[in-house]
């Protein structure tokens, strides 16, 4: 049993196919194959289904994976622990952030970070919180990017930052006449809000203090979406209003529709998660040392006027 077979079997586990595990490890279809089937030779038993489309793996396959991951992992540690220690950041990173801080947050960071690493392959993965918190504990993501508090005390937090909650109000909406909004003032019946699954969400209903149904009353249509972007147009055509996190409003500068709320301003609290088993405490401070660098300056100035919202996720 060798590193190569173990990295191959979880190659196929991942893409379903031997071709494109093959192409994810840069050999050929043969070789793989060839290498798998000695594994599953010394083992004494099949790893994959090759007569289901696509490939599944057995139920034993499963957990010899899973052990699989694990090997991987710690041997990849090893490693990890040299090039660290000697203050060159080398290997892979593979970090999963959640839909409503990947599109906003990563451009202000990411490529000051890969050029200040160039030896370190970055593997970005968009996800929702509870597929961070899963991928994390089968070691298929080194970091996550996410809201915190979670539900999942098995995890480490690094907390980041404070970032604020905006609203963004149609034209037509009473909330324009105001320059300062407060959570009485929203309600869940004219909202537009993420669909299920995204934390946002959860956040802010909580903040809705009229909690008479959801969404704009249009009849027939359900206003539910799983982009901000997608929200900030309903506004636009709508009579409606949504809540926005700070860095989703940096290019909307200067609008009107954009309402801060009063001190304390409510804001989600933003953090790097990993396992326990993770240990490359270089390459976790660094990272988080990118970010904290590359905020905008207002978000940096305010924490002293922020209020955390405590939606456990």
């Amino acid at each position: 049993m060798t590193l190569t077979q173990l990295t191959y079997i979880v190659a196929v586990d991942r893409h379903k196919s031997f071709l494109k595990a093959a192409d994810s490890c840069n050999v050929s279809q043969p070789t793989l194959s060839q290498q798998i089937h000695k594994l599953e030779d010394e083992l004494g038993t099949q790893i994959f289904d090759r007569a289901s489309q696509p490939i599944t793996t057995t139920s034993l396959g499963e957990r010899i994976v899973a052990q699989a991951q694990i090997t991987l992992s710690e041997a990849e540690k090893i490693t990890d622990l040299i090039h660290e220690d000697k203050g060159d950041l080398q290997g892979t990173l593979v970090l999963g952030v959640i839909p409503t801080l990947a599109p906003y947050l990563l451009p202000l960071f990411l490529k000051k970070f890969s050029d200040k690493h160039p030896h370190l392959l970055i593997r970005i993965e968009e996800l929702q919180t509870d597929q961070i918190v899963e991928k994390l504990k089968s070691r298929q993501l080194h970091l996550g990017l996410v809201v915190t508090p979670l539900d999942d005390v098995s995890l480490v937090r690094q907390a980041l930052f404070l970032e604020p909650f905006v609203a963004f109000v149609s034209a037509k909406h009473p909330l324009m006449k105001q320059s300062l909004i407060e959570a009485k003032d929203l309600s869940q019946k004219d909202i537009y809000l993420l669909k299920e699954g995204h934390c946002f969400r959860e956040q802010s209903l909580y903040l809705c203090q009229n909690r008479k149904g959801v969404g704009p009353d249009m009849q027939h249509v359900q206003f539910e979406s799983g982009s901000l972007e997608t929200l900030k147009e309903f506004v636009e055509s709508g009579e409606g209003y949504t809540l926005l996190p700070a860095l989703a409003t940096l290019k909307m500068k200067g609008s009107k529709q954009l309402k801060p709320f009063a001190a304390p301003v409510p804001s989600r609290e933003v953090s790097l998660v990993y396992s326990t088993h993770f240990s490359r405490q270089i390459l976790l401070n660094s990272l988080a040392e990118s970010i904290l660098q590359n905020l905008p300056k207002e978000l940096k100035a305010m924490p002293q006027k922020l209020k955390r919202i405590n939606v456990a996720l």
